[in-house]
């Protein structure tokens, strides 16, 4: 018998990709372009797994985020995830009159907090002038920011590893630095924001410094609604945001949910009233005053009750005042103190940070290490530059006192007093 023509075995494998061969060719054919589930995002709906999705059509690619139920995500333009709850499609899922009245509500609601952050506007000015004049409130500025971070971050996410989200990344000002710094380890560094605006400039901002396209995950979602599994990150940053959450005490509930339980990590600055001339806080209780304003938070102690009722544990949760309105947050889980080893006062002049790096060396060693970190799967689209991470005041347990506008410290056994 003669064996088949080049052109009958094209046309066997084209019936096998239409579906006409038969049933275990076409599951044999299937198997070659199965994905594997996401070890870290989930359907923001029900939680379940994500598969990523890619579908050729000519010229034509499209790609999007499929959840085990059914609902599809889809990848907007080929640069970020648009994981909102809303932007999720099923089977029978459709734009309902209902369904456009709440968007237009919650929309209202939130003009100030969130809406004005999708203006291009604001895309534009947010580091040509908007973020820095965030110093006059005490904010210690980027660079320093940055090297109290990645020493905070240390632990559970040194020389790449584990999985580390910039939530309201903003226009990538914190994500390029933490990503820039990662770059080469086995772990991933993700971007958040509500706003579409926000995440392309941080994606064109990325790319002008010459960060691969690879390298960068950008994620559009809600941090009342955060598309991640039960323990999935180790590290999380939120830098200048919490003030402008409309569910804040949602979103901190969120964020606890998502940390690893065995020393995850989170970060994030925000205003305290007095930052500026007038400022007063929303009303206690709300996330956001009439109309949707942003909320400047009475004190330390606000603060730290409220990652408290959002379930991190009190001596786990420092925070400390910077000038006249910035609020630096810290809080870990599971173990180690918020205020201890190598969570160190970075922003504090260096000569001090060096006077005091034995003694967070000592304070370091209690430090659980990263088992949950070690036991997932490395992420293909770790990849690009690189510059190491940032270490800079990396063992020193200096969070007390300093030269630099600091007013004090509100923790727990963790926190050094001031």
């Amino acid at each position: 018998r003669k064996p088949p023509s080049r052109f009958s075995a094209m046309l066997l494998l084209s019936a096998g990709l239409l579906g006409l061969a038969r049933p275990a060719a076409k599951q044999r054919l299937t198997g070659l372009f199965g994905a594997s589930a996401d070890p870290v995002l989930a359907c923001p709906r029900d939680g379940s797994a994500l598969f990523p999705e890619r579908a050729i059509y000519g010229r034509t690619r499209r790609e999007a985020r499929v959840s085990a139920g059914g609902v599809r995500y889809p990848v907007a333009d080929g640069e970020y995830v648009d994981l909102l709850a809303s932007s999720g499609r099923g089977d029978g899922d459709g734009i309902t009159p209902g369904r456009l009245a709440e968007e237009v509500r919650e929309a209202f609601a939130t003009r100030t907090q969130t809406q004005m952050f999708r203006t291009p506007v604001l895309g534009f000015l947010y580091e040509r002038g908007w973020r820095q004049q965030f110093r006059a409130a005490g904010f210690p500025g980027i660079e320093k920011e940055y090297d109290e971070v990645s020493a905070f971050f240390e632990p559970v996410a040194a020389k790449g590893r584990g999985v580390v989200v910039d939530m309201s990344c903003g226009s990538g000002l914190m994500y390029r630095r933490l990503l820039a710094g990662r770059i080469g380890g086995s772990g991933r560094t993700l971007a958040c924001d509500y706003s579409e605006v926000m995440l392309k400039e941080t994606r064109r901002r990325a790319l002008e410094q010459g960060l691969a396209p690879a390298a960068l995950e950008l994620l559009r979602c809600d941090v009342a609604q955060l598309p991640m599994r039960d323990g999935a990150v180790d590290a999380m940053h939120a830098g200048a945001a919490l003030h402008s959450w409309p569910n804040l005490e949602k979103g901190l509930s969120e964020i606890r949910r998502v940390l690893r339980p065995d020393g995850g990590r989170f970060f994030a600055t925000t205003f305290l009233r007095g930052a500026y001339p007038g400022t007063t806080s929303a009303t206690p209780g709300q996330s956001g005053g009439g109309g949707g304003s942003f909320r400047f938070f009475e004190s330390e102690e606000e603060l730290r009750q409220l990652l408290i009722a959002a379930g991190f544990p009190p001596d786990g949760v420092s925070v400390r005042r910077e000038g006249r309105g910035c609020a630096i947050v810290k809080a870990v889980l599971g173990g180690a103190a918020a205020g201890g080893g190598s969570t160190a006062a970075a922003a504090a002049p260096r000569a001090a940070v060096a006077g005091v790096a034995a003694a967070g060396m000592v304070a370091a060693a209690a430090a659980p290490p990263s088992t949950a970190a070690a036991a997932r799967p490395p992420s293909a689209s770790a990849a690009a530059s690189p510059a190491p991470l940032s270490a800079s005041g990396g063992a020193a347990a200096a969070e007390a006192a300093g030269g630099d506008g600091r007013s004090g410290v509100v923790g727990g056994a963790g926190g050094a007093g001031g």
